[in-house]
């Protein structure tokens, strides 16, 4: 049984997770859970819908950030893609083999630092992360109920 299964059947699991969805949509949007829980919440539900519905919830996480968040959310990725470009310069070929499909040596990938985790350090990543989580996770639960 995947998560989005374990949503709609109830029970302590779909508690939990209305729990989040509550608690994202009451103040801020990186304010009431631990980075431990966002990503794990990220995790589970992130891929486990098809890419227009993860889509749907992306647009709808940015659209809680206030234009300042957007603008410093952007600005985060702007400069965190300009750092793996400037790594990339020293590490010759990489680049090649990651815009043309070529795999990544796993010890290179064991010696980086997780960009997901990294990125919790802003306060805009972090509600960016738990409101696509928060997202899909009330979308599924909005369409059980309408089915039911």
């Amino acid at each position: 049984m995947g998560i989005l299964d374990e949503l709609l059947g109830g029970g302590q699991r779909q508690k939990e997770y209305r729990d989040f969805v509550n608690r994202y949509e009451q103040g801020h949007p990186s304010e009431g859970y631990s980075d431990q829980e966002v990503l794990k919440r990220y995790g589970d539900v992130s891929h486990a819908v098809p890419p227009n519905q993860y889509t749907q919830a992306a647009i709808e996480a940015l659209g809680k950030l206030s234009p300042e968040d957007r603008a410093a959310f952007l600005k985060m990725l702007q400069e965190r893609a300009a750092a793996v470009l400037t790594d990339l310069h020293g590490k010759p070929g990489q680049l090649r083999d990651m815009l043309g499909g070529g795999d990544v040596q796993p010890q290179e990938q064991a010696q980086r630092s997780n960009p997901i985790i990294d990125m919790l350090g802003s306060p805009q990543a972090k509600a960016v992360l738990a409101g696509i989580a928060a997202m899909v996770v009330k979308r599924v639960m909005q369409g059980s109920s309408r089915t039911a």
